[in-house]
């Protein structure tokens, strides 16, 4: 993937005059004089910032140059601190390079910019219209050395991360507490998930349509047979059942669990899997569906592959503004502007 960043800009001077006071609004304003700032920057050690009386309430503010506010680092530097850690490399390692280009900040500071530049992110209202299929996985991360079940839901033609939740428990009323708001947001009618059971009453909850990912199952299926005692030819019909997925496959596995009724193991595996042969069809049936969860799963691992670095979380906050920033870092966009963030 090809990621264009654009980073604040950063001027020695302040441009214009302000016009009006963010106090009260007011706008008649009378210069008051000009002071110095130090600065942490790639570029400049020392800016300069306008002071201005207002005329209405009587006091006195800074008016910066672009790229530049009332912390001691510029927005370009913020910015480019929290893109290295997203891109794998630590705090205190974003920290040491950024000495060498003159960015002196500490580490604790590369993960304070991560953390504004996160927020910032998941206060952004989702703007992109309705979807149509989503899909939804689970993955594990730990905070404070505790595991805690992060739910990821994605666009499952595009990719694109719809939301990020710390779940209660993996189990089906919190799936279907967490899905409910999302689906209803951008209008979902399919839903495609792993193998996981508890996905099935939600989606019955819900109203929409399950495909369950093929991947999922087919590697299931395939350890389960090589569990399963004896009855080859069965296990050779089950393995073309699974692999051509024919409409009347449904039918063909309850046959198959009647005659084999008298072993348990067998009359399990075959109902359970006729049961669901409607929700591994579903995209053979219906247009942009697709067969598997991989789109969700790469989701998942645009902020896996970057949370093993730092070996786990201390809040449950830092760890959603962590992903929230790998998330949108390594989504597909032709620009990644991190000015209006910075901001």
């Amino acid at each position: 993937m090809k990621i264009t960043l654009h980073f604040p800009k950063v001027k020695e001077v302040p441009e214009g005059r302000p016009k009006h006071c963010p106090r009260c609004d007011h706008r008649y304003l009378a210069r008051h004089g000009v002071v110095n700032k130090t600065l942490k920057d790639t570029k400049f050690t020392q800016v300069k910032v306008e002071r201005y009386r207002c005329s209405g309430c009587e006091r006195t503010f800074r008016y910066y140059p672009e790229g530049v506010g009332r912390a001691a680092q510029s927005k370009r530097l913020m910015g480019l601190a929290a893109v290295m850690q997203g891109l794998g490399l630590s705090c205190s390692g974003a920290a040491h390079v950024l000495r060498g280009v003159e960015g002196f900040i500490s580490g604790a500071t590369v993960w304070r910019d991560v953390q504004a530049i996160g927020m910032a992110l998941r206060k952004r209202p989702f703007s992109g219209g309705s979807v149509r299929v989503i899909g939804a996985d689970e993955t594990i991360v730990k905070i404070k050395g505790r595991r805690v079940v992060l739910g990821f839901v994605v666009n499952a033609q595009t990719g694109e991360t719809l939301g990020i939740e710390v779940l209660v428990e993996q189990d089906a009323g919190s799936f279907l507490l967490w899905l409910r708001k999302i689906a209803r947001e951008v209008g979902a009618e399919v839903l495609v998930t792993d193998d996981l059971a508890t996905y099935k009453p939600v989606t019955e909850e819900l109203g929409l349509k399950h495909q369950v990912c093929l991947t999922h199952v087919r590697k299931n299926v395939t350890k389960m047979l090589k569990r399963l005692p004896g009855q080859e030819p069965v296990k050779e019909l089950v393995r073309e059942l699974i692999k051509e997925l024919p409409p009347w496959g449904k039918g063909a596995l309850r046959e198959l669990a009647k005659e084999l009724r008298r072993s348990t193991p067998w009359r399990m595996f075959l109902t359970a899997l006729a049961n669901k042969w409607e929700s591994l069809r579903l995209h053979l049936e219906e247009e942009g569906v697709p067969a598997t969860n991989n789109r969700c799963e790469q989701c998942i691992g645009r902020s896996k592959v970057r949370y093993k670095t730092i070996r786990g979380f201390k809040s449950e906050e830092g760890m959603l503004n962590f992903v929230a920033l790998t998330q949108w870092l390594y989504t597909n966009q032709d620009v990644h502007d991190l000015g209006e963030l910075a901001a």
